[in-house]
């Protein structure tokens, strides 16, 4: 009997049971479950193997065998990094006899500061990251990358799980000293927004609305925005329940210029930027008596056209102006239109001239010796103990006001009957704090669930959970539900440790399985539904992007910084000039770091990561499309970056591999592939390439590019 029909009766009796929304799985705390016995105890390294093994043998199904090793470390390596493994790594590990060699280069990967690169980019998928507005005119957000960064560094640190949450919620709230983790309320200011509202009190609904709305898929996966004009038409969220969770954020205030900086750097910064002023101010000042006399003989008084304040600050001793008034008076006198410059030259005379000359030489480096300003960043802060009134909108309407409500979670989870206890601080109504707390607890039947099955989800294209933002009962039925909250519960009890999760499933057999067709299996589960093999997996275009860059040696490995900007397609020049195209990099070297740092505008996506399915930054995205479309192979064959990133691989292979055919063909394969090549791939190779002159050099290593090998995780 097939799979999905033995499920049909579950699927039945689990939507019956939920009917009233309460005994719905997925609002019950979750029951550490006990590990199954298995009939096979040679094949689980971990207890994960243990509950997919018990499936699988329920249906009388083997599971896959394990992949070779060249298939195993390059999905490892880019599931971990987003990059392919080194010619030395996969040599290393080759080579490797000791029992705990894979278990090494997965600690590697874990270690490498690309592993938070890689796994912020699933994080920025929910969150909606965006360096710009989007809407008409699609503004820049200047500072919006350092929330970015803010990410990379805590998965990178692997920040417990629990924090990770709760500084993004409330880090204003838990750490007001520490300025960084107010950047980590970023996750909120990710939103579209349209700037330019006639009303900006809608305007500030909407951002709330979607705040409200994301919340509730990445950390609680509940489609909770379903419930802003009425209640919930399939789960147990009120109209009411989506008012009260608002309300934790009602009191905030949108802050876009947020000074990330502890009060000691901000005090060192204030005393250099006084030392500066008083340095420009000193030269300006002696500039003014050096041309005094000179002025007077040629225009006698005040310039003409001074400003109330110009003409105040003029009449002060020289001693008792501020530098900001003889900053006024510097521009005033040196503008005045009376004044040829030769003429001024003249009644200097050439000692006064040189000594001139040289103050202003002298002005000319203090004022770009400017201190910097302090940085920026795009954060959610309150400053208040009191918070306005949060009112149910009729219909969802800006304007129609219904009743008041107090901050809550929804009634049918653990904690939601009632409005929990709230102690403001000195400049915060500590509403957001409560709210992290909630969603931290151990014990909460959505938080841990939701993101073990994302981290299943990265390493194996589906979720235990198919739907993985919405666990509601419209949402997919767990394929293993003991698995879930076994995994749930494990996570706290791993100290919430991101990277320690990750190497459990990682190190699993269930991992570590081949993409090995059965055709058995398959007559009993076509869709895979019990993990009986790995699937084979498209790479996301950044993936593809970075892998030919490091492959032709022109990857710029630096973290962080502001985004960059890579080259775009010529005809995208044409497009209307309100924030359609950007300026590219003028550097090179800049233009090729990793994907994660390449400029993100909501109305215009990289073509090369559009092609292969980069999702729409307006809106939360749990799980990326995977298509299969002829845009994509064209991009692989005619782009630009295909094109250049052939040419480097190709100049790589001439200067590593030296004048040998046969060793620049194995390193090329190894720089693809991850793996050697085969007698007959050999041959071809040697058949294609001819002379070997750098056009075929060239249009072999093209034709890497454009295997199906090297965009799929096997």
């Amino acid at each position: 009997m097939r799979l999905t029909a033995i499920l049909i009766p579950f699927v039945i009796l689990a939507t019956s049971a939920a009917a009233d929304g309460e005994d719905h799985w997925a609002f019950l705390p979750p029951e550490r479950p006990e590990v199954p016995a298995v009939g096979d105890d040679s094949w689980p390294r971990n207890p994960i193997d243990r509950f997919i093994l018990a499936g699988l043998e329920g249906f009388g199904v083997r599971p896959a065998p394990e992949a070779d090793r060249p298939a195993l470390l390059r999905r490892l390596s880019f599931d971990l990094t987003g990059l392919p493994p080194t010619p030395e790594q996969v040599n290393s590990f080759l080579s490797d006899p000791a029992p705990d060699a894979y278990e090494r280069q997965v600690d590697r990967l874990l270690a490498s500061p690309h592993y938070g690169e890689r796994m912020a980019q699933h994080w920025l998928d929910l969150a909606r990251y965006a360096d710009t507005d989007g809407f008409e005119f699609d503004q820049t957000r200047p500072a919006m990358w350092r929330y970015r960064d803010w990410v990379v560094s805590a998965l990178n640190e692997d920040l417990p799980y629990d924090r990770f949450v709760a500084l993004q919620m409330a880090g204003d709230e838990l750490e007001p000293e520490d300025p960084s983790a107010t950047v980590a309320t970023g996750f909120h200011r990710c939103y579209p927004d349209m700037v330019d509202m006639n009303d900006q009190g809608e305007r500030r609904q909407l951002a709330l609305d979607d705040i409200t709305e994301t919340t509730g898929l990445v950390f609680l996966g509940l489609t909770i925005g379903c419930a802003k004009c009425h209640d919930h038409k399939f789960d147990p969220i009120s109209q009411v329940d989506y008012f009260r969770l608002q309300a934790f954020f009602t009191p905030s205030r949108f802050e876009d210029e947020f000074t990330v900086a502890t009060e000691e750097h901000r005090a060192e910064h204030e005393a250099a930027r006084r030392r500066w002023e008083r340095q420009v101010a000193a030269l300006r000042s002696a500039l003014l008596r050096l041309e005094h006399e000179a002025r007077e003989r040629i225009a006698p008084g005040p310039p003409p056209g001074l400003t109330r304040e110009a003409k105040a600050a003029l009449e002060k001793w020289e001693a008792e102006r501020s530098p900001g008034e003889t900053a006024m008076v510097f521009e005033a006198i040196m503008g005045d239109p009376r004044v040829e410059p030769d003429r001024l030259a003249e009644e200097l005379g050439p000692e006064a001239l040189a000594r001139r000359n040289e103050l202003r030489e002298q002005l000319d480096r203090a004022e770009q010796a400017e201190p910097p300003p302090l940085p920026r960043a795009r954060v959610l802060v309150e400053s208040s103990p009191e918070a306005g009134p949060t009112h149910v909108l009729i219909r969802g309407q800006y304007g129609r006001d219904g009743p008041e409500v107090e901050p809550g979670f929804p009634a049918a989870l653990p904690g939601g009957e009632e409005s929990p206890p709230i102690t403001p601080g000195r400049r915060s109504t500590g509403r957001r704090s409560v709210l992290a707390a909630w969603l931290t607890r151990p014990e909460h039947p959505l938080t841990g669930r939701v993101i073990v099955n994302r981290l299943w989800q990265q390493h194996f294209g589906r979720g235990i959970v198919a739907s993985p933002s919405d666990f509601g009962t419209m949402g997919n039925l767990p394929s293993h539900p003991d698995l879930l909250d076994w995994l749930a519960s494990e996570l706290p009890r791993r100290g919430w440790s991101l990277k320690a999760m990750h190497r459990l499933i990682v190190t699993s057999s269930s991992y570590r399985m081949s993409s090995r067709f059965d055709s058995k299996a398959h007559a009993i589960d076509p869709e895979n539904e019990l993990f009986w093999r790995q699937d084979r997996r498209r790479l996301d275009g950044e993936a593809i992007r970075d892998a030919m860059l490091a492959a032709s040696c022109a990857l710029n490995p630096e973290l962080g910084g502001p985004p960059i900007f890579p080259e775009l397609p010529p005809e995208l020049t044409k497009l209307s000039s309100k924030g359609a195209i950007w300026p590219v990099s003028s550097e090179a070297r800049q233009r090729n770091r990793r994907s994660l740092y390449v400029f993100v505008r909501r109305n215009l996506r990289y073509p090369f990561f559009e092609a292969f399915d980069r999702p729409d930054t307006n809106a939360s995205c749990p799980r990326r499309a995977e298509t299969i479309i002829a845009p994509q192979a064209l991009a692989l064959l005619n782009d630009r970056l295909a094109f250049d990133a052939a040419q480097g691989l190709a100049a790589r292979l001439e200067r590593e591999a030296g004048p040998e055919n046969a060793d620049r063909i194995e390193l090329a394969y190894l720089l693809a592939l991850g793996r050697t090549p085969d007698t007959e791939e050999r041959r071809l190779a040697v058949e294609f390439l001819g002379d070997g002159g750098e056009r075929a050099w060239i249009a072999f290593c093209l034709a890497l590019f454009n295997l199906n090998e090297f965009v799929f995780l096997d």
